[in-house]
Parts: C-alpha cells; sequence; structure tokens
C-alpha cells in the first residue's frame, strides 16, 4: 500500500481544522471572568420563590393549556363519531388530487402522460 501525496492545500486546510477546538476554547476564557467590582451582591433567592418562579408557574400554565384543549370535549361540543359505528362523513385524502377521489379513481390516458412529464413517483424529470 502507498500513501497517497497530499498537496498544500490539503494540508493547510487540515491544520485549520486543527485550530477550532483551540479557537472555541480561548473564546470561551472571557466567560469565566470575575463580574466588575463595583457591581451589587445579588440578593439571595428563597426556595419558596425558586419553585414557585421555575416550578409552579410553568405547571400551572400547562394545566391552564391543557384544560382549554380538553374544554371542548369536556362540554359536549364536537366530534359525533363513536368508536364501533360507520363513519358518516366524507371521506378526506390529504394530499390527494384537488378533484377528490372521483378523479383518483379514472384512468385517464392523457392525464397519466401529463403527470409523467412532471416526474412524480417514477422518478422522471
Amino acid at each position: 500500500m502507498t500513501n497517497p501525496q497530499t498537496t498544500p492545500a490539503a494540508r493547510r486546510v487540515t491544520r485549520a481544522l486543527a485550530l477550532v477546538p483551540v479557537l472555541l476554547i480561548a473564546g470561551a476564557l472571557p466567560a469565566s471572568a470575575a463580574p466588575p467590582a463595583q457591581w451589587p451582591e445579588a440578593p439571595s433567592v428563597s426556595p419558596l420563590d425558586f419553585l414557585l418562579v421555575l416550578v409552579l408557574v410553568p405547571a400551572g400554565l400547562a394545566l391552564v393549556i391543557a384544560l382549554l384543549a380538553a374544554l371542548p370535549s369536556m362540554l359536549g361540543g364536537g366530534s359525533t363519531y363513536h368508536p364501533g359505528l360507520a363513519w358518516r362523513h366524507e371521506a378526506e385524502w390529504f394530499g390527494g388530487p384537488r378533484d377528490g377521489l372521483e378523479k383518483a379513481d379514472r384512468s385517464d390516458p392523457e392525464a397519466i402522460e401529463a403527470s409523467a412529464e412532471r416526474g412524480g413517483a417514477s422518478g422522471h424529470w
């Protein structure tokens, strides 16, 4: 086996990529600096305030959103479909032909040729 000779440009790129971790660490060093001496000392936070702001408020918001989402079905509105019964509404096909299921059932040679020109699942573009 022989090792392929690398070009000078490839060696420069490799050296530049090797410096990326060093630059990332050097950029993070100022973040570990101490705050200025003239800044006032931060007030201490009680455990109750911590729980209120970071736990109870988000949990309360999630509960209110869940209640608002479930409210229509709790009030008796919504779908009249019951499991086990036949579906009594028109069929839906999201992303299907604009003319509905009837268009999909028709075999129109001109439509097939037109769709073959545009591409599609067959992959002809």
